[in-house]
């Protein structure tokens, strides 16, 4: 594959002087939104596998967190000799190698799901990491010099838009390949039956003594039907004890179609009344389910007893088909992540094919004076983007992050995991959207103003959603993926924005930022485990009201002396 390259441009033009081109290399540019696009969906992964991880292994929140540190760290840790390798082969060969060691880790997934070993999916995920970042150093300054300095924003929003649908599309093939259903499939005329929906506002609003009672009557399928549409919060009123007693009349089939809607202190009450017997009928799935639950809640003194208790009346044969489970999961990645790997092999070898414009003059190799990182960050603009790129990321991430439990709580959602990762591709989707809208929009917008009123809006959704419950709070969280959208590309240019030679220093210093990405999902993930999910969202609030900022005053350029913009 090749294209006719355009006449040889002086430093001047591809900067964008007296160029009206929205780009001058349309191929390459499609060939680069195709590599943004394989670095969301692998990105993207990370939000079906902490679920996953995290019940395969039983982890609370803070060390299922440790996925997206182990993935963001490496952009920390490996940016700088990313950076180096990319000046050493060019944007060419450094998106190949890129593409290479990227597959390297998604083939590490095979051995890591037969050690059965938390510790070996981190190494496999931290190489994959590594080839993503030297992706993110090559392919975003490169996007955004393949044509005028003008539209060099809109250009990188384009590509981020691949990079969206990406995210979008990797939560649905992830969830039905990696997430298991362990809800109950219930018809939907049982939930609309009027001695449902008796049911329902007896548990929601008669007396406890009444809900009990009316609990004891009902035929199991009934029970099962209203316990999935009542609020969390009624539940919750009522004695632990007593409905651990009306849930042990059930046989044990029916006893694991409800563990997944009892609250958490109900839920602990439940197990722990169940003889060695029941416990060992019960199907591995499901009481694995309610194990990873009460494991990840935060619990008092009296449930927390009543959990070891229910741990030690587990059977050998019990634990043993509990492992067994387990181990299948853990094998469940194998097989997606080595496809991955097959199809990043055949997109670094057609990159390899197809001839590329070098840009060197935007590069180091065209840095007569060798500036280094700190000449870079000395420009106001350069710093404070730094830490909107961290920020931002670890907003986004922290949100994506959390997406698939937090829309699975009763009072939220109350769904399954399976069904929650649909919800992720719906966020994702909204940046997609908002980013091919976006880039629409920068060509005629100030890119500063729309940043900060999109941040704006951002703040306010996290906002209303840590106030709310049920639809409202569904809808706002997920509603925030739309205004995400053109932030980091938007960022990104103005980080680089008119830096020249030391444009390659610019970009290494804001992938690096990236780590945002592995250190505030770990901060969320310890605010979560004390606070409850929903309030550990205050997290992203703070990281939106500094991007406000960004936008308004930290991406000014302050430093007269670089060259003059056309934008």
């Amino acid at each position: 594959m090749a294209f006719a390259a355009p006449p040889t441009l002086s430093t001047g033009a591809s900067q964008g002087i007296g160029k009206t081109r929205y780009t001058d290399y349309p191929l390459a540019m499609a060939v680069a939104t195709t590599i943004f696009f394989m670095w969301g969906f692998l990105t993207v992964l990370n939000d079906i596998l902490i679920p996953h991880l995290k019940s395969v292994f039983e982890l609370n929140y803070a060390q299922a967190m440790l996925v997206q540190f182990t993935f963001f760290g490496a952009y920390f840790l490996m940016s700088l000799p990313a950076g180096r390798l990319v000046a050493a082969l060019g944007y060419k060969k450094g998106i190949v190698a890129g593409l290479g060691i990227a597959a390297l880790g998604a083939f590490g997934f095979w051995p890591a799901a037969q050690l059965h070993s938390y510790a070996a999916f981190l190494a496999a995920l931290f190489v994959l990491a590594t080839g993503i970042t030297v992706l993110q150093v090559a392919a975003n300054p490169y996007v955004a010099l393949l044509g005028p300095e003008r539209t060099s924003s809109s250009r990188l929003t384009l590509a981020q838009a691949m990079n969206s649908l990406g995210t979008t599309l990797g939560p649905l093939l992830g969830g039905l390949l990696i997430l298991s259903a362990t809800s109950a499939s219930i018809p939907p005329s049982l939930h609309k039956a009027p001695e449902t929906v008796t049911l329902v506002h007896a548990l929601n609003n008669a007396e406890p003594a009444q809900a009990i009672v009316a609990m004891q009557q009902a035929p199991a399928d009934r029970l099962i039907a209203a316990l999935g549409d009542a609020a969390a919060g009624s539940l919750d009123r009522l004695p632990s004890d007593q409905v651990a007693a009306t849930m042990s009349q059930l046989p044990p089939e029916r006893l694991a179609d409800v563990l997944d809607k009892l609250p958490v202190n109900q839920l602990a009450a439940t197990l722990a009344a169940q003889s060695t017997e029941r416990m060992a009928a019960l199907p591995a799935d499901r009481l694995a389910s309610a194990l990873d639950k009460l494991t990840a809640a935060r619990l008092d003194a009296t449930t927390a007893a009543q959990l070891l208790s229910v741990r030690e009346k587990l059977s050998v044969d019990t634990r043993q088909k509990l492992s067994s489970y387990r181990q299948k999961q853990s094998d469940l990645v194998r097989a997606p992540y080595l496809g991955l790997g097959l199809v990043l092999i055949v997109l670094a070898a057609g990159v390899w094919m197809f001839r590329m414009p070098a840009l060197t003059e935007a590069t180091e190799r065209a840095d007569q004076t060798h500036h280094t990182l700190l000449d870079a960050l000395r420009h106001p603009h350069v710093f404070f983007g730094v830490l909107a790129i961290f920020f931002y990321v670890g907003a986004e991430v922290s949100i994506g992050s959390f997406l698939v439990n937090y829309l699975s709580l009763p009072d939220i959602g109350h769904m399954s995991e399976q069904q929650a990762s649909r919800y992720v591709s719906m966020y994702w989707g909204g940046a997609m959207v908002g980013r091919l809208a976006g880039s629409a929009m920068l060509v005629w917008i100030n890119p500063r103003k729309l940043l900060a009123a999109f941040a704006t809006i951002a703040g306010l959704l996290v906002i209303t959603t840590m106030l709310t419950h049920g639809q409202v709070a569904m809808a706002s969280v997920i509603a925030i993926g739309l205004f995400n959208s053109i932030m980091f590309p938007t960022i990104f240019t103005l980080g680089i924005e008119r830096m020249g030679p030391m444009t390659g220093k610019a970009s290494s210093l804001l992938v690096m930022a990236i780590v945002g990405g592995a250190i505030l999902p770990l901060v969320q993930g310890v605010l979560a485990d004390r606070l409850g999910i929903q309030h550990a969202f205050i997290l992203p609030v703070l990281c939106y009201a500094y991007i406000v900022f960004y936008g308004l005053r930290g991406s000014h350029i302050r430093d007269q002396a670089l060259p003059a913009s056309t934008s």
